[in-house]
C-alpha cells in the first residue's frame, strides 16, 4: 500500500538550517531526530524521513497517526487525508467482547476500501483469529455493501485492518458488525422469534432471550395521528420501559416533517409501502430503574439488540 509521506508541522524552531522555495516545489533538509510517544521510544524505519522546512520539523503523518493509535488513509476523490482516533463502538450484540471502529472508506476502482480497527477484550494475547463481516446500509435501510474482516493477530490492543468490498458504499448511513468465527470456532447466530404486525403486515425478528420479557403497546399520537407500536420491557414498565418504538407515518407527513424530526432526535427509516413510511425510534430517555442493577442490566442488554432487530424488518 502506497505510503503518503506528508508533512505535519511540529512547530519546532531549528537553528542553522536553510530552505529555498521555487513556485510549487520545496527544497528541504533532512532532520535527524528520534521519537518518544507517550513515554516510549519509537523507532522510525528507513521508509520515512523527517524534514526541516524553513525552521520547522515536518514528520510523516502516517507514522505519527499509527503510533498514536489512529487509522489514516488518503481519499483521492476529495484529495483529503483522513485520520480517526475515537473509541471503537461498533459491536455484534451477540459477541460484545469484540469492537470495531475508526472506519475510513475510500474508493478503489470498482471496490470500496475499508480501513479500520478491531479490539478483542478479555483475552490474554494479541494472536487471536477473528472472522467477521461488516454490512453497510443506506438511510432507507437497504444494504449497499459488505466487507470481510479476517486475521490472526487481533487482541486486547486495537489492531488496524484493511479490507474491501464490491461497489461504492462510501456514503453509507449505518454499519453493522457480525462475528462469524473466533479462534477457528464458529459463532452461531443467536435464535430469534417472529413478531408479526397484522395491521400493517410487517415482521421483525425478536431475540429469543426476550421471550416473556416484553410486550407491545399500540398508541396513537392525537396531534399528528401517527400510530406507534411501543416495545416495552415489562420489568421496567413502571419507569417507562420503552426499548424502542415503531412509528407509522403517512408519506405526506414524512416528506413534510421527516428532515426536521431527524435533526431533533435519533430515528431510523425501516422501509415504506405505497402509503406509509415505517420508522424506528430508540429510547430517548432513561426508561429503566437506575437504582436497581439487575433491572438496569436487563434493559441495556435488550437495547443492545436493537441493531439486529432493525435489520430484520420485512414488509409482507
Amino acid at each position: 500500500m502506497k505510503k503518503f509521506i506528508l508533512g505535519l508541522s511540529c512547530g519546532l524552531l531549528l537553528a542553522g538550517s536553510s530552505v529555498a522555495f521555487a513556485s510549487n516545489t520545496i527544497q528541504a533538509l533532512l532532520f535527524p531526530a528520534s521519537f518518544e510517544i507517550n513515554g516510549s521510544q519509537v523507532e522510525m524505519n528507513n521508509e520515512y524521513q523527517i524534514l526541516n522546512v524553513d525552521g520547522h520539523a515536518y514528520v510523516p503523518v502516517r507514522f505519527v497517526s499509527e503510533n498514536l493509535g489512529a487509522t489514516i488513509d488518503y481519499d483521492s476523490d476529495t484529495e483529503r487525508i483522513v485520520v480517526k482516533n475515537k473509541p471503537l463502538d461498533i459491536k455484534d450484540p451477540d459477541y460484545a467482547n469484540i469492537s470495531v471502529g475508526n472506519l475510513i472508506l475510500t474508493k478503489a476502482g470498482n471496490t470500496t476500501k475499508v480501513t479500520g480497527q478491531l479490539k478483542f477484550k478479555g483475552v490474554g494475547n494479541s494472536q487471536n483469529m477473528i472472522g467477521a463481516g461488516l454490512s453497510f446500509y443506506n438511510e432507507d435501510n437497504e444494504k449497499i455493501g459488505e466487507a470481510v474482516i479476517s486475521g490472526n493477530n487481533f487482541g486486547v490492543d486495537a489492531q488496524t485492518f484493511v479490507t474491501e468490498g464490491e461497489g461504492d458504499f462510501k456514503n453509507y448511513d449505518t454499519v453493522y458488525l457480525h462475528i462469524g468465527a473466533v479462534n477457528h470456532r464458529i459463532i452461531s447466530e443467536a435464535p430469534s422469534m417472529l413478531y408479526k404486525n397484522l395491521k400493517y403486515q410487517f415482521t421483525l425478528n425478536i431475540p429469543s432471550s426476550w421471550e416473556g420479557k416484553y410486550e407491545v403497546e399500540e398508541r396513537k399520537d392525537e396531534e399528528s395521528e401517527r400510530l406507534n407500536f411501543l416495545f416495552i420491557n415489562k420489568a421496567n414498565k413502571a419507569f417507562g420501559g420503552v426499548l424502542f418504538s415503531i412509528s407509522v407515518w403517512t408519506k405526506e407527513d414524512w416528506l413534510a416533517n421527516g428532515s426536521t424530526t431527524k435533526g431533533i432526535g435519533q430515528l431510523y427509516k425501516l422501509g415504506e409501502d405505497a402509503d406509509h413510511v415505517f420508522l424506528l425510534f430508540p429510547p430517548g430517555d432513561v426508561e429503566y430503574n437506575p437504582h436497581d442493577e439487575k433491572l438496569t442490566a436487563e434493559f441495556i442488554s435488550m437495547t443492545d439488540q436493537i441493531s439486529k432487530i432493525r435489520r430484520s424488518f420485512i414488509l409482507e
